[in-house]
């Protein structure tokens, strides 16, 4: 993969600085002057390519350790973030993202004393951008990291138009950590791929093709293999009907999805590099809804694709089975004619920090048994899996109702090797 050692606010420091010592050297023509410029040029590319080396660099999985979990604070979810930012900050690094345009890092602080957040976890930063977006996962940075230690960033092209500014977070971010980016041309998501950190993806047709319709399956790898240094693709067809785009019409009758387009983290996660876990339609669930019966269909069609695949040295993977969360109905009305919706409610959509999960939680109070049993039955195979880590539940139903999830509001830093300056992030021992 072709190193660039400049992000965009670096290389604005550097054009201007540039362009001074040219118009100092035209002023002065002298063959001196210009071997100070040439040699100036040679300084700058030199260093670059000393301080970081040609990779490869490649993503780290979110199961490894992790530096920092990163959010973007919105106060329409606050009910959501800072009960996960306070059960985060016991144990691990927070950075939290503010739209400075927006909010106010004191009233913030203040939100979180209330909790009882540890605030000595929580580092916040200002960013300017026009409007205001949580979905961080799908925008956000993709870090990167080579056997040196090194960071990196990828920047993907973000699918969603009404929020076209928020393709210069990235390059916002990796200016202020003074770490490389790299500009892809692909639309991509972090909730439309999912890596095991050792060279495998798992990525969606119907997904990519709606986001990238002008590029064949060959390119699309293509650009994970340089930008991503991918090397092995699993590509399943279709996500779950409750993550149906609501413009593409009824999925069944009256019925209509209410999500993106199908994101992979609504029912497929790694758990580790051999590990897939796999959401599963129970039979007293069908018997209870015929709608279970298409998440089912879907979900079944995807397992038969994992029990063939092999991972990047050619061994199966180990596939987990992990309830469906409750199915939700909601009433609304589409031109004038009464329509039933349903938000995108998954268990698989959780956060994984170095010493939590932190996974969905659907019963209320006054809500029939069987959702307790499924959220108690969710937590009992998920300490099974994560032995080491604990496990909290968290209602996320308000982002569901807008098609996202709790991992949908969150990325992580991985831990690198060795530190490099001017890092954005404190860093907390791992006992």
């Amino acid at each position: 993969m072709r190193t660039v050692c400049m992000n965009g606010y670096n290389r604005t420091l550097f054009s201007k600085l540039f362009l001074k010592i040219l118009i100092w050297s035209g002023r002065r023509v002298s063959v001196r002057n210009i071997s100070l410029v040439v040699l100036f040029i040679f300084i700058i590319v030199f260093s670059c390519k000393e301080r970081f080396s040609d990779g490869p660099f490649s993503p780290a999985a979110e199961f490894d350790e992790q530096e920092s979990t990163m959010l973007c604070w919105n106060p329409k979810f606050r009910q959501i973030i800072i009960p996960l930012v306070t059960e985060i900050s016991k144990d691990d690094h927070v950075t939290l993202f503010f739209n400075e345009n927006y909010h106010n890092k004191k009233q913030i602080e203040r939100f979180l004393l209330q909790q009882n957040a540890e605030m000595s976890n929580i580092d916040l930063h200002p960013f300017k951008l026009e409007k205001d977006n949580i979905w961080i996962r799908d925008y956000g940075p993709s870090f990167l990291e080579n056997e040196q230690g090194q960071l990196a960033v990828v920047g993907f092209e973000y699918p969603h138009l009404e929020y076209f500014d928020y393709n210069n977070f990235s390059p916002q971010v990796s200016g202020k950590m003074k770490i490389p980016f790299f500009k892809s041309k692909l639309f991509s998501t972090g909730g439309g791929r999912e890596i095991n950190g050792k060279g495998t993806i798992i990525l969606l047709e119907g997904y990519e093709e709606q986001i990238n319709p002008k590029l064949s399956k060959a390119e699309i790898e293509a650009e994970y293999r340089e930008k991503y240094n991918q090397t092995n693709f699993i590509w399943l067809k279709r996500g779950i009907p409750q993550d149906d785009f609501f413009g593409y019409g009824p999925i069944t009758e009256d019925i209509y999805g209410y999500g993106v387009n199908w994101h992979i983290d609504e029912f497929c996660r790694f758990a580790d590099a051999g590990t897939i876990l796999l959401a599963e339609v129970d039979s007293s669930d069908m018997k209870r809804d015929k709608f279970y019966k298409i998440i089912h269909d879907r979900l079944e069609e995807n397992f038969r694709i994992l029990s063939q695949a092999l991972d990047q040295n050619g061994n199966p993977f180990k596939i987990i089975r992990v309830p469906q969360a409750p199915v939700i109905y909601i009433r609304g009305q589409l031109k004038g004619t009464d329509i039933l919706y349903t938000p995108v409610t998954s268990y698989l959509n959780f956060v994984l920090t170095n010493h939590s999960v932190v996974v969905p939680s659907y019963y209320k109070v006054g809500d029939p048994d069987f959702i307790s049993e499924k959220d108690e039955e969710v937590r009992q195979v998920f300490q099974g899996v994560f032995k080491n880590r604990k496990i909290v539940s968290i209602d996320a139903t308000d982002l569901n109702y807008k098609g996202g999830g709790l991992h949908c509001i969150t990325i992580h830093k991985p831990k690198t090797k060795k530190r490099l300056p001017g890092t954005l992030i404190k860093r907390k021992q791992v006992g």
